[in-house]
């Protein structure tokens, strides 16, 4: 993750950004399932869920929208 910066609970990639703080009571994991591209991987799903980017897909992204409306937390912004 060296091109991620982290500010308080929000991991922003090239234009990508996820509130992580949002992340922790997910129970659904809807980002993984929504996008058809595998750009987003939920981590510690048994006890404290976080939503990442996996960096080498984010140039995949072709901005649909649709991970940014499954997210029920609204924890997924794109640029």
């Amino acid at each position: 993750m060296s091109e991620v910066k982290t500010r308080g609970s929000i991991e922003s990639y090239k234009f990508h950004h996820i509130d992580t703080s949002k992340c922790l009571n997910c129970t659904e994991f809807s980002c993984e399932d929504a996008c058809f591209r595998g750009i987003y991987k939920v981590l510690g799903k048994d006890d404290h869920p976080k939503c990442v980017l996996v960096e080498e897909r984010e140039d995949m992204c072709v901005k649909c929208h649709m991970c940014t409306t499954a997210c029920k937390a609204r924890a997924i912004i794109i640029d």
